[in-house]
């Protein structure tokens, strides 16, 4: 178990920022000295990273974390555009305990696609010039490290599994859009693969069909406004992209063996 650092970084921190970038095939960055502690997520292609002698070798949906003072180097795939977007945390000074305790959290790691959707949000607040970014950034790189820390803690068998960037593109177009009538083409559009390929890696990874990851995701959603809201049962059904209020409580059944007004009184009673 790793001891939580991020009560410490507010003081220390003096510049969060996020970017993405793509490589040519055979391209090599360093070496170089890194200056704080960086993230790096890797979209597509392969980076093989020299630190210290040592090589670690980053895939898709896989982080890596970078230390201060560090010598590292960066071999990117021979065959493929690579391309991988970053957190940057610098600090005015780091902290021996932050630098002792981030040495002992793994140089990679799979990680989630919150994570992912959480490196999408810093690099849009990193850009936007509306409003003064510099305290959110400091906290989006905080929770990031605190992601990877809690990854770090969890036993190897249950740390996430990485998906391929077919399966993240296409959950990516279902939480984005799982309240409009959503189909096996449009999905697979989304995910630029064919309807067939796309149902074998769902079944493959999910061990489920595309459809039913999305009822499953739209059930997931109702149960938070059931939980918080107080909102009519008919109205939670069509925000969640069901048909009907009916279709809305079959599919309800068949996860809970409760009706959604049953689920909602059980919840709110607990509460």
């Amino acid at each position: 178990m790793i001891n939580d650092t991020t009560s410490s970084l507010p003081l220390a921190l003096s510049e969060v920022y996020f970017g993405f970038v793509k490589h040519p095939p055979k391209s090599v960055l360093g070496p170089r000295i890194q200056r704080g502690v960086e993230f790096i997520y890797l979209l597509s292609g392969r980076i093989d990273i020299v630190v210290g002698g040592q090589t670690y070798t980053l895939l898709p949906g896989h982080m890596a974390l970078q230390l201060p003072q560090r010598e590292e180097q960066f071999f990117f795939h021979r065959e493929q555009q690579t391309e991988h977007s970053w957190c940057q945390l610098d600090f005015q000074y780091c902290p021996k305990e932050l630098t002792d305790q981030l040495a002992k959290l793994p140089v990679v790691l799979p990680v989630t696609q919150e994570v992912e959707q959480l490196m999408e949000l810093g690099l849009n607040v990193t850009s936007t010039q509306t409003v003064n970014n510099r305290k959110i950034l400091f906290r989006l790189g905080e929770t990031l490290l605190q992601y990877y820390q809690e990854i770090a803690n969890l036993d190897i068998c249950a740390r996430p599994q990485p998906a391929s960037r077919i399966i993240r593109a296409a959950t990516q177009y279902m939480q984005n859009q799982y309240t409009q009538n959503i189909q096996l083409e449009h999905l697979a559009q989304a995910s630029h693969c064919s309807v067939n390929h796309l149902i074998n890696q769902f079944k493959t990874n999910f061990n489920m069909t595309p459809m039913r990851y999305l009822w499953r995701l739209r059930i997931e959603r109702s149960e938070g406004l059931l939980r918080h809201t107080d909102l009519p049962i008919s109205l939670i059904s069509e925000q969640c992209g069901f048909a009907s209020a009916f279709h809305f409580s079959r599919m309800f059944k068949q996860k809970h063996q409760l009706s959604p007004s049953q689920y909602r009184q059980k919840k709110q009673t607990r509460v």
